[in-house]
């Protein structure tokens, strides 16, 4: 069977990983078919390159995305191109401002439920001295009746 999946190269805690076609039998990083792309995780946003005729053909032979591969190839719009569905479209700049609006909502960085915007919280009475202490008992006098 044939897989497509991730290649991990790159240095010791530094990963990047190729995304290769490769027998399901071969080892992570083994003999491969063919490098389809590279994903580069630790880069600011994520690097994700796929030749995307490369992949649909692969697909199109009946090779088996891994799980990370298959949302790999979604991102990059392979995976629509291959099964006829629309991709997702960016979303407008609107669609992010209503999303950080209830982000920040939600996080009490704008309004609190219990103060309406421009009120002040009502003041409660403060607690005294002998409400905060432990009422003592009057019946205890330290000897065990049963």
């Amino acid at each position: 069977m044939v897989k497509i999946r991730l290649m991990r190269v790159g240095k010791t805690k530094q990963p990047s990983y190729r995304v290769v076609v490769a027998d399901s039998r071969s080892p992570r990083d083994g003999r491969i078919i063919e490098a389809i792309g590279h994903y580069h995780p630790r880069q600011d946003p994520s690097e994700i390159v796929i030749k995307s005729d490369r992949a649909v053909y692969w697909l199109g032979r009946g090779a088996q995305p891994s799980n990370t591969v298959k949302n790999l190839l979604r991102i990059s719009g392979a995976w629509a191109e291959f099964s006829g569905e629309t991709p997702p479209a960016p979303p407008t700049q609107e669609e992010v401002r209503k999303k950080a609006t209830a982000a920040a909502s939600v996080t009490g960085a704008e309004e609190t439920p219990e103060t309406p915007a421009g009120e002040e919280p009502a003041d409660l009475p403060e607690a005294t001295d002998q409400e905060a202490t432990a009422p003592e008992a009057d019946d205890d006098d330290g000897s065990k009746d049963g």
